[in-house]
């Protein structure tokens, strides 16, 4: 079965929407400073939204590799990336004002851009 979103040579690339959404996500959260007093409840909503559109991409549509032959992690890789971002952010807390650590920050942060690198 041809993957219309794969890399073919000397053909242009189709890509659905979700990559384009998933691309704007990884953006939002590295320029999502971790002193914002509403940064851990944006990361829930990203990492909502990550999560699916990942499930929402259809299984057949899903691409070999994005860039110049870059593998492209499996989405059960990728949904369990952003499964543990959003376990770890339930645990830490969303409330407006919620102070989290830096080394928190950090990993969870590490964990969502990890899963959504692939597509910037």
């Amino acid at each position: 079965m041809e993957q219309p979103s794969a890399l073919v040579p000397n053909e242009p690339t189709r890509f659905p929407p979700a990559r384009t959404a998933l691309r704007e996500l990884y953006r939002a959260v590295r320029h999502l400073p971790s002193s914002d007093p509403y940064a851990p409840a944006r990361l829930a909503r990203i990492a909502d939204q990550a999560e699916y559109l990942l499930e929402s991409w259809p299984l057949y549509d899903w691409p070999a590799a994005l860039h110049s032959a870059q593998a492209l992690p499996t989405r059960a890789v990728l949904l369990g990336w952003v499964s543990t971002a959003r376990r770890e952010i339930g645990h830490a807390g969303t409330a407006p004002g919620a102070l989290w650590p830096y080394p928190q920050w950090h990993r969870i942060t590490t964990t969502l851009l990890a899963a959504l690198v692939p597509f910037a």
